[in-house]
């Protein structure tokens, strides 16, 4: 995965909700895309707490090379 591919979807409008799959197994939902930085090799995304869009509860940095694939939701309708 490159940092294009990651960068296409929080740029896409509307914005719709993806999952990242990485090598590992673990997943990670970017619901906005607010909470999902692009650095040169990685992608940062903030966790935020339940309940709340504001507040951040850490961060996730993970490797572009341990992304498997993307997966798609469909936008929400409004």
């Amino acid at each position: 995965m490159t940092h294009e591919d990651v960068r296409s979807e929080l740029e896409k409008e509307p914005f719709s909700t993806f999952c990242l799959h990485l090598s590992s197994g673990k997943t990670f939902n970017v619901k906005n895309a607010g909470v999902a930085f692009i650095l040169k090799n990685a992608i940062m995304i903030l966790r935020t707490r339940r309940g709340s869009s504001n507040e951040s509860d850490g961060y996730d940095i993970i490797d572009l090379r341990n992304i498997e694939r993307l997966e798609r939701f469909p936008a929400r309708q409004k």
